[in-house]
């Protein structure tokens, strides 16, 4: 039936999206690694290849909607799939504003941060590994739907772990002998790093819920 292709090939723009979205949240971070070690042009080099991915991505979302339109899936359903994949392509967003926030505005990173600061780009990976596992168990055969909430379970932890480095790593922060400037300009570039794994935490978060709508 002609539903049933599109609902085919709206799980493959799905996947194609998660995919581009994995790279962007790759690029991203492996450029960030660069420039708080100090390998700037390296780091310049990545900006590219995080605005083009990331557009891409849009591009992606645009067309699940035009899928969805031509009347993929029951119309309870639309709402609830474009939902999640706006949810999933924020990811992107807060990945390009991250990298363009570093690149763009330069702060300062003391030697000392640079453990934590790689840390974090880990764990937002391992985050990202999870939820593109939750994701690809959702629209994979509906026996493997109790693997959304285990994976997702998963990304809240690791989430939590970034939050715990957030906290820690802004009490050092402002008790250092940094400028004032420097320490805002720092924290807030921390902040935005976070942001990635808050907009994972999200979309995982919106994943579950539309699961739960679809078990009977």
């Amino acid at each position: 039936m002609l539903i049933f292709k599109k609902e085919k090939a709206v799980i493959e723009l799905v996947v194609r999206h998660i995919e581009k979205t994995r790279e962007c949240v790759q690029a991203a971070t492996e450029g960030l690694k660069a420039y708080v070690v100090g390998e700037y042009a390296e780091s310049r080099n990545s900006i590219s290849d995080v605005n083009r991915l990331e557009s891409e991505a849009d591009t992606l979302l645009r067309d699940i909607l035009e899928m969805l339109y031509s009347g993929a899936y029951l119309p309870q359903i639309r709402g609830d799939i474009f939902g999640l994949m706006s949810t999933v392509d924020d990811i992107n967003n807060k990945s390009e504003n991250c990298y363009d926030f570093f690149h763009y505005q330069r702060p300062e990173i003391p030697k000392e941060y640079e453990e934590e600061l790689i840390a974090l780009f880990e764990l937002t990976l391992e985050c990202f590994y999870y939820f593109e596992k939750a994701l690809k168990a959702y629209f994979g055969p509906k026996d493997k739907l109790n693997k959304v909430h285990k994976h997702s379970k998963r990304v809240r932890e690791l989430e939590s772990q970034a939050d715990d480095i957030k906290r820690t790593m802004t009490a050092r922060i402002f008790k250092s002998s940094m400028d004032k400037g420097e320490k805002i300009h720092l924290h807030n570039g921390l902040r935005k790093i976070t942001n990635i794994s808050d907009a994972i935490e999200d979309a995982a978060d919106r994943l579950e819920w539309v699961s739960v709508k679809s078990i009977v």
